[in-house]
């Protein structure tokens, strides 16, 4: 079982870069692309689907995302309006928020909706820490994403946006912590253990921030390549995972033309 996340497309309208520079529909085309090339048997955004919440931004990206083969889960970030989602993408979840839970070969897939709309931050409320247990408490092994990291990453400028809740989060995941949180968000790979779990962040399919700058430099985007994150899910491994690019690069080529080489360490110049 093969689940591919993307994260932080942030369509903007038609026509419109992004912050000027960055045509954020033709990124997500190409990540489709590379999607339909992989072949997932699922694949998730976890969020901050379009940059302003406009309904032109959600015909944009459902046109775009609607290209994609294989089936699709959506979560919120941020800049999304949960019911903008639910008017474009059929088939959302009713009700305060957009929460999935599913089951795929053994392995639970689980949603969770973090945003209050009109905050940057992420939340867990008691609602969602409720569900949240109860979903985990189902036992077996549970795969979780979210947009929002329910900690800090050390990362200053996006950390300055504090998680609200995350003895809530924490609290809910105690009696059996998810194998994974898969966040987006801070538009960098980065990773920390928290709550029993290892929460862990995916780039963007955007654009990334870089987790790095010269001291005193003001905090901005770069255009890194996008990826995507692939979970790999079997009976024998457990859960693996793999970030690849979007963008295609030369090779690959092999390392011997000789397909016997012995690959075993031996002196050479």
């Amino acid at each position: 079982m093969r689940i591919a996340q993307i994260t932080d497309s942030h369509i903007t309208a038609p026509g419109v870069l992004w912050k000027d520079r960055v045509d954020m529909a033709a990124a997500l085309a190409r990540a489709v692309e590379r999607l339909n090339e992989i072949g997932p048997d699922l694949v998730v955004h976890t969020g901050d689907i379009v940059d302003g919440g406009g309904e032109a931004q959600y015909g944009l990206a459902a046109e775009i995302l609607s290209d994609l083969r294989a089936p699709l889960r959506l979560l919120p970030g941020n800049h999304d309006i949960r019911d903008r989602m639910r008017a474009v993408f059929k088939g959302l979840p009713e009700g305060d928020f957009l929460n999935f839970a599913e089951n795929a070969e053994g392995l639970r897939l689980l949603g969770l909706d973090t945003i209050e709309e009109g905050r940057t931050a992420g939340i867990m409320d008691a609602p969602r820490a409720a569900w949240l247990a109860e979903q985990l408490g189902r036992g077996g092994p549970a795969l979780l994403f979210a947009h929002h990291p329910p900690c800090a990453m050390g990362l200053p400028f996006m950390d300055i946006f504090e998680f609200a809740g995350a003895d809530l989060f924490a609290e809910a995941v105690s009696a059996a912590p998810p194998l994974r949180v898969a966040t987006g968000h801070v538009h960098c790979a980065a990773e920390r253990h928290f709550a029993g779990t290892l929460v862990a962040a995916c780039p963007a399919v955007g654009v990334q921030i870089p987790p790095t700058r010269p001291e005193g430099a003001p905090p901005g985007f770069a255009l890194e390549p996008p990826m995507i994150r692939l979970h790999d899910w079997s009976a024998e491994l457990g859960l693996t995972v793999k970030t690849v690019p979007v963008d295609a690069f030369s090779g690959p080529f092999p390392f011997e033309t000789d397909p016997n080489a012995d690959f075993s360490a031996t002196p050479h110049d």
